[in-house]
């Protein structure tokens, strides 16, 4: 199988891979709510689902250019990609915010060594 075989191979499977990403987000997302609460555990849920909906967009706009299916007029396109946008810009923020808290009380729950 030549490069451009592969390439066009991974760009057409796009909106399968990014459908298992949404859907292992989202079952992370709701294992964390399901969990006690506490502030790391709610902090990632809230990055997971943040994440679900980004990544349900721009899958949205990958089916549309993979396998030309439209889900959506162009006017509600727009509206979503920039909320898409708007919403990268929390999410990226939230993960570290979420990783380091779960650090934090990781290493709180851990019993001192001598």
């Amino acid at each position: 199988m030549d490069a451009a075989k592969a390439v066009f191979l991974l760009e057409f499977a796009k909106p399968v891979l990014q459908a298992c990403a949404v859907v292992l987000t989202l079952c992370i997302g709701v294992i964390a709510v399901s969990r006690p609460r506490t502030t790391a555990l709610s902090v990632l849920s809230t990055a997971c689902f943040v994440t679900v909906v980004v990544d349900s967009i721009y899958l949205s706009g990958s089916l549309q250019t993979q396998w030309r299916i439209t889900l959506f007029p162009v006017e509600v396109r727009r509206v979503l990609f920039l909320v898409a946008e708007l919403l990268f810009i929390v999410e990226v923020f939230l993960w570290p915010v979420a990783l380091f808290l779960l650090i934090r009380e990781r290493r709180a729950s851990i019993p001192p060594t001598i």
